[in-house]
């Protein structure tokens, strides 16, 4: 007999009973793993969830479907099939004390209690008890329980440099942030009513966000791989906020934009939390403490705690575990509340890619009851089903309106790892769409561009300027990326990528890290002369020093005098041994040598081959296995390393004024002079402006008209009005830009359209006076001048002024080092026209009561509006490369850039026969605001809107808007770019005369009698026509 309260050592233990509480793909992921990783005791497993989820029933002994935080209901559940342990997916079960509950009849569980669950449940709460006991890494904040005080918070932190959040659950959406949701501080105090009776305003932090998850026994902590989660529901971070579209993790368990010193702070920061819950509440933290954390200039910051695993990065942590990992042990010694030291979880270092399949809808109108078919899946054992149902007929998978299957990629690399997860989620069918980016190269390098902006624009000196010269993938540079963009390594920014190779793939590396790529082609030059471009380059974009990456060129000895002691190589072998060599030569050599160990060395650049000293060395052993490749990949794995050490002895070099670092002082080391500080060096390169205006002059020349004297380059253009055939000439000036559209052409790199817009926005203005453009001069200012950018720039200045018979007869090309970003560049215009002092409009005397009105089409939005136009686009989701919805055979960027329509010549032969009482150019505040500009103050338009039809575009941005028409209106032109003002008697003809200069004209309305103070001067009626609403 055995006495009640001991063990027979022959009676094997009794297998575990697990209960998942919840039924998405996150306890999908839950369920399989502790099947997968339970060191050989397969546990029972049953599920009580809100929906049933056929991945999960498949799993499970028993199934039930109820209300989640029934807290009775999940007790009675679980009791009723002898449950030993419990792992709670949803927060909702954790806030209303589920885990209390299954506690209280003898369920071990891994999830804290309801009042622990507060870290989650509270913002005030959480955020309250952190700087209670003094944690780094907070965000300013405040709690409220009333609207006393909450404006004068907001205005404390500044416009746009706040986050509200309401307190309690909210399911994701409790949280406004300014910018984003939130226009302006009067928006803010009114969200500030709408969370009522309990809110929290916080400082907004500015960086990449990250999520760090960790079990807990309430002592100890085990942390899981780091993890960049991809809220919006749209490509390129477009669209509303989800549960989560996937997430991505990498090999090494950092981040491309995260250091072991940022992670490690964000790991303190949840063990000290757990500290702080124990202190606060008596309680030890059982469960899973998930953290969203922002990685700013200043370091890392909290942003919030979930009490649970978050989901989708559940899916990829667990995808990850080891075959020796025993996480069903874990999860029974952290519901235990010790032991979890003991247990081993190790994490493959492997990357992963989650990616969710959603309804099309999701998330605002989600579709439902179509079938999803999984059976072109590769790799079955890594999707886990979300809100689907099994068709109790056919057995097919029936989607139930939300996050529908989420599917896993592990590999080597990201790169890897996201191609398998977009295989596997593209396979999926139904009425379904993903987001293609998460884990790619270019949105992933486009976050670490980010980072390595915040980080420039935070530094506390000014970064020096660093260029790269590359001619292959550039790898070795990514770790420099990386300690730039997290913080690790300061004072430094790289400004330049140079390649000789057109295709060099480390130019799109530097694109997609938002860094100037430049291509310098050979040409069939010389080495000295192709080396001389080189440094122009360099020097016009202000760098102080050089790295080589992978750069198959080699080196005059004038590139290495100018670059002395400031240029440095990367070579894989300890110099001087094994020098001269390249690539797996050297490799072999050290094996054929019976080296024992070898390494890197990041040596300064000479004349001779890897005969510069070395700055740094970084060394392995070499192993008796090893192969050429094999020993490659390590030592390749040293590059990235020396590379940050290089960068931080060049920095200190030429922050210290050193001779070897700075090209400054009055003589080199060996006592010879020093190349002298020039202006190109500053960064501006008269050479670049010199070959721009060599360029930019017979562009110029095919637009000079009668009446222009000299020739472009002088200090002034010159214009002779006789010649021009004036008599008694008034002149009428006019300048403008073109807006917010120049970051559309900046952003795709599309730049020879947007000169056009210039100079049609500036004379079209001269017109409405009745003056003929007569010269025209431009502004273009930049931080470093790219030649090329340029010349498309002016060289649609030029079309535009040919096309409307100005000359062009001279400008200002302004290169200013550090006051623009790279690729950024400013533009205005400026013209001067002329018109006989008897022909000058408008003629408001008379203007009268029944005159018409004819408008003159539109090409489309022109050059105003475009601050809305990007945020209507950011709403969207589309990329400017994606096909635009309104113009078929066109890319969005290209439709949008369509440039504005030149109304001189048709106008000009309009007014010519003094038939034209005025003439309103429609720019900037629409028809409303731009036709009283010429109205006399007893006449008022009637404006028919049912005369025209916009142009598709304005449809397309009202409907992704939303915003009333008579708000487009004030906005847009709308389709109607220039009206005139003519009798009733005379618009037939001037119709003629304007259709066959290849107008689309038509009469829009008329002008009626008004008094002044008896409404608007301006309306327009029958909008409805245009479908909009």
């Amino acid at each position: 007999a055995v006495r009640h309260g001991t063990s027979d050592p022959m009676t094997p233990a009794p297998l575990p009973v697990v209960l998942v509480v919840g039924s998405g793909a996150r306890e999908h992921s839950i369920a399989a793993a502790l099947t997968r990783h339970c060191a050989g005791r397969t546990p029972k497993l049953l599920c009580f969830g809100s929906a049933r989820n056929p991945g999960i029933q498949a799993l499970c002994a028993a199934y039930e479907v109820g209300k989640m935080d029934d807290c009775a209901r999940v007790a009675d559940f679980a009791a009723k099939h002898g449950a030993t342990l419990a792992v709670i997916g949803p927060e909702a079960p954790l806030d209303a004390g589920v885990a209390d509950a299954l506690r209280a009849v003898g369920v071990a569980v891994v999830g804290p209690s309801k009042a622990l669950s507060a870290i989650e449940g509270s913002k005030a709460f959480a955020l309250k008890l952190l700087h209670k006991h003094g944690m780094a890494g907070l965000p300013d904040f405040r709690e409220f329980t009333a609207m006393e005080g909450a404006r004068e918070y907001l205005e404390e932190l500044g416009e746009g440099n706040y986050v509200i959040k309401a307190d309690g659950l909210c399911g994701g959406k409790g949280v406004k942030v300014a910018g984003a949701h939130l226009a302006s501080i009067d928006e803010a105090v009114e969200y500030c009513r709408e969370c009522l009776p309990h809110f929290v305003i916080c400082e907004k932090l500015v960086g990449q966000e990250f999520s760090l998850l960790s079990l807990s026994d309430g002592a100890h902590l085990v942390h899981m791989p780091p993890l960049q989660d991809h809220k919006r529901a749209y490509e390129g971070d477009k669209g509303p906020n989800t549960g989560g579209m996937g997430s991505y993790s990498c090999a090494d368990h950092l981040l491309p934009f995260l250091s072991d010193a940022a992670l490690e702070a964000a790991k303190k920061m949840q063990a000290e939390t757990i500290v702080a819950l124990k202190a606060e509440t008596g309680e030890p933290y059982r469960g899973v403490l998930y953290g969203g954390y922002m990685l700013t200039a200043r370091g890392t910051y909290l942003i919030e705690y979930n009490a649970r695993f978050g989901d989708p990065e559940c899916l990829n942590v667990l995808s990850l575990l080891d075959p020796a990992a025993d996480f069903l042990g874990a999860c029974e010694a952290a519901a235990a509340g010790k032991g979890l030291a003991q247990v081993s979880l190790p994490f493959r270092r492997l990357a992963s890619c989650c990616k969710y399949a959603v309804p099309e809808g999701y998330p605002n109108r989600s579709e439902k009851g179509f079938v999803v078919d999984l059976s072109g899946l590769q790799r079955p054992h890594l999707a886990y089903l979300g809100a689907v149902d099994a068709d109790p007929k056919s057995g097919s998978l029936i989607a139930t309106g939300s996050r529908t299957v989420g599917v896993v990629g592990v590999a080597e690399t990201l790169e890897e790892a996201e191609a398998l997860a977009e295989a596997e989620v593209t396979a999926i069918k139904g009425k379904l769409f993903h987001r293609r980016d998460v884990g790619t190269a270019a949105l992933v390098n486009s976050r670490v561009a980010q980072m390595l902006s915040i980080q420039a624009r935070g530094a506390r000196e000014q970064p020096i300027s660093i260029a790269v010269l590359g001619s292959t993938r550039g790898s070795s540079l990514q770790p420099v990326l990386r300690a730039l963009a997290s913080g690790a390594l300061q004072g430094a920014r790289i400004a330049l990528v140079v390649s000789n190779k057109e295709d060099a793939p480390i130019l799109e590396r530097a694109r997609q890290h938002g860094i100037r790529a430049l291509h310098v082609p050979v040409q069939g030059r010389s080495r000295e002369a192709y080396d001389a471009a080189v440094t122009s380059a360099l020097e016009a974009a202000g760098v102080q020093a050089v790295l080589l990456v992978g750069y198959m060129r080699i080196l005059s000895a004038q590139f290495c005098e100018r670059w002395a002691k400031r240029c440095v190589n990367i070579h894989p072998s300890l110099l001087p041994a094994f020098a001269g060599g390249m690539d797996l030569q050297v490799h072999e050599a050290v094996l054929a040598a019976g080296a024992k160990e070898t390494g890197c060395t990041v040596h300064y650049v000479e004349a001779e081959v890897d005969a510069g000293a070395p700055v740094v060395q970084r060394k392995c052993s070499v192993q008796p296995d090893d192969t050429p490749l094999s020993l490659k990949a390590r030592v390749q794995a040293l590059e990235g390393p020396a590379l940050c050490d290089a960068v931080s002895k060049l920095v200190a070099d030429v922050r210290a004024g050193r001779d070897a670092a700075v090209a400054a002082s009055t003589s080199s080391s060996d006592g010879t002079a020093a190349a002298a500080l020039t202006y190109a060096s500053a960064g501006v390169s008269i050479d670049a402006g010199n070959a721009l205006v060599d360029d930019i002059k017979p562009l110029a020349k095919a637009t000079n008209r009668a009446g222009v004297m000299g020739s472009i380059g002088g200090f002034g253009g010159l214009f002779d009005t006789r010649a021009a055939g004036y008599k008694d000439p008034v002149l009428v000036s006019g300048t403008d830009g073109v807006g917010t559209k120049l970051i559309i052409a900046q952003a795709t790199g599309k730049h020879g359209s947007i000169g056009i817009d210039l100079v049609a926005m500036v004379v079209n203005d001269l017109i409405v006076q009745g003056a003929e453009p007569l010269f025209f001069l431009d502004y273009f200012a930049s931080g470093a001048l790219d030649v090329k950018c340029a010349g498309e720039v002016v060289g649609g200045i030029a079309r535009g002024c040919a096309a409307c018979g100005c000359a062009l007869v001279g400008g200002e090309t302004a290169e200013m080092p550090g006051m623009y970003a790279p690729g950024h560049y400013d533009l205005a215009g400026f013209a001067v026209g002329a018109v006989e002092r008897a022909d000058i409009l408008p003629r408001l005397e008379e203007i009268a009561p029944g005159d018409v009105l004819i408008g003159l089409g539109s090409s489309g939005v022109h050059s105003n509006g475009f601050s809305l136009v990007r945020r209507v686009v950011e709403r969207s989701g589309l990329s400017w490369d994606a096909p635009a919805p309104f113009a078929a055979g066109a890319t969005l960027a290209d439709a949008l850039l369509t440039p504005t329509k030149l109304y001189v010549k048709s106008c000009l032969a309009a007014t010519r026969t003094r038939k034209v009482k005025a003439l309103a150019h429609i720019t900037g505040g629409g028809l409303p605001e731009n036709l009283p500009r010429v109205l006399p103050a007893g006449v008022r338009a009637s404006v028919d809107a049912t005369a025209w039809t916009p142009p598709a575009v304005f449809g397309w941005m009202a409907g992704v808007s939303r915003a009333p028409v008579e708000e487009l209106l004030r906005t847009f032109n709308c389709g109607v770019g220039m009206v005139l003002v003519v009798s009733p008697a005379d618009a037939t003809a001037l119709v003629d005369i304007l259709r066959a200069e290849g107008e689309t004209a038509a009469v829009i309305g008329k002008l009626e009698a008004h008094t002044e103070g008896a409404g608007p001067q301006v309306s327009v009626t029958g909008t409805e026509a245009w479908g909009w609403a």
